[in-house]
């Protein structure tokens, strides 16, 4: 029986107008009454999650920032602050290398490029933005670093963040334009084994749905672990199943589908 159903939210829950499934909330109505814990498991910040998920906040649970910083129904469960001299450090190589960092903190997310094109992008998955004329100004607890790469982050930027960070730091590739980076040991499974262990799940009881790199291993820690349509190669080989596409709202279709 299926007891947690964890999902990815761009690319997946969503479809490409960000907009959630018309039978959302009917879908956790139901999952309500069956007593089957439900959790939005994001690269996004909480902050920007309870923006569109305020109507159920404290019905449900949140793996936001990669599984850096864990909320259940509406109580925190963990939170993982990078250190200042990582911080200060990831800065660093970033502009050396013409790549734009964003710091994910508890009280805000902060950036330093005014370009057009960049706030744009960052405004698609991130609100409560601060500007700072030096990032290095910032002295919040930072839980991520989000890294865009105008011309496409996966062959060049990546790599560099790789070799710099790959022994100390989580690096993850999380879209087309944008890598993540969290502390060792911290991403989505991480994020799902905290909720498995606090209510009682086992892997065999847990369905997860995901569409890109940052979503593997938490699909690695749910039997029912499905690849959408539109999902990259290697998440699509990771998952035991596979479904629809997010413009499909394949999530909420399959949910249906497999706990009636």
């Amino acid at each position: 029986m299926i007891k947690l159903i964890a999902t990815d939210i761009d690319g997946t829950l969503v479809n490409d107008e960000k907009l959630l499934p018309p039978d959302f909330e009917n879908v956790i109505q139901t999952l309500d009454s069956k007593k089957i814990a439900f959790a939005v498991s994001s690269g996004r910040s909480y902050a920007a999650l309870i923006d569109q998920f305020e109507f159920i906040a404290d019905r449900i649970c949140f793996i936001c920032d990669n599984g850096s910083y864990i909320v259940d129904k509406g109580r925190v469960v963990s939170r993982s602050v990078i250190p200042m001299r990582l911080v200060n450090e990831a800065i660093k190589v970033c502009l050396e290398n013409d790549m734009c960092p964003l710091l994910c903190g508890e009280n805000g997310t902060y950036y330093s490029n005014k370009s057009v094109e960049y706030e744009r992008e960052v405004s698609r998955y991130y609100n409560n933005t601060v500007y700072l004329e030096s990032l290095y100004d910032c002295t919040d607890n930072i839980f991520k670093i989000a890294v865009y790469g105008k011309d496409g982050i996966e062959k060049r930027g990546l790599p560099v963040l790789e070799n710099r960070f790959g022994d100390s730091l989580t690096v993850s590739l999380s879209g087309y334009y944008w890598v993540d980076i969290m502390n060792p040991g911290i991403n989505k499974g991480r994020g799902i084994q905290i909720l498995q262990n606090k209510l009682g799940v086992s892997y065999e009881e847990t369905m997860a749905f995901g569409d890109y790199l940052n979503d593997v291993e938490m699909l690695e820690h749910a039997y029912y672990s499905f690849a959408m349509e539109n999902a990259h190669p290697l998440v699509k080989k990771t998952a035991n199943f596979s479904t629809g596409t997010n413009n499909e709202f394949s999530v909420t279709k399959e949910i249906m589908r497999l706990i009636r």
